[in-house]
């Protein structure tokens, strides 16, 4: 259900009863399983796995260091032969971290990792066509939009 701003409509379980929660995710998420390295200041997270992925961020499982607003350089290791496959290397930051792990946004990519990204979405999602249109507006807002 999209609600008026724009939002998804989801539903939320708290303290036994459910209720209606807005859905703020833009873009598509994708169960994708792999394994990732995070550096941080002070900190280097190795062979982490992660539970989904969208071009705009990735949750990865664990209880790991890591603070909201926290940056970080995040290198996700592509199943396949290890000397063959390619790593996407890309500038995130922590805006979530609970039990399960951390979400992290991306903040910036190369254009060949974009591509391999815009491909796992693809190959992973079960409505392609809405990803499609999702991959044809911008998936981050221009700062100075932002502060008009």
């Amino acid at each position: 259900m999209i609600c008026p701003d724009g939002w998804e409509s989801g539903i939320v379980a708290s303290a036994g009863r459910e209720r209606a929660m807005p859905e703020r995710r833009r873009r598509t998420r994708v169960p994708f399983v792999t394994h990732v390295d995070i550096e941080t200041v002070g900190a280097r997270l190795l062979e982490l796995e992660t539970r989904d992925l969208s071009h705009k961020g990735v949750f990865v499982k664990g209880s790991l260091p890591l603070k909201p607003g926290q940056g970080c350089t995040v290198t996700i290791h592509l199943p396949g032969d290890i000397e063959r496959t390619p790593q996407l290397v890309l500038e995130g930051r922590v805006v979530r971290v609970t039990e399960e792990g951390a979400a992290i946004d991306f903040l910036s990519m190369d254009p060949d990792t974009f591509l391999h990204l815009r491909n796992i979405v693809l190959f992973n999602t079960t409505d392609p066509d809405k990803v499609q249109r999702e991959f044809a507006t911008p998936a981050f807002e221009d700062d100075t939009e932002a502060e008009k």
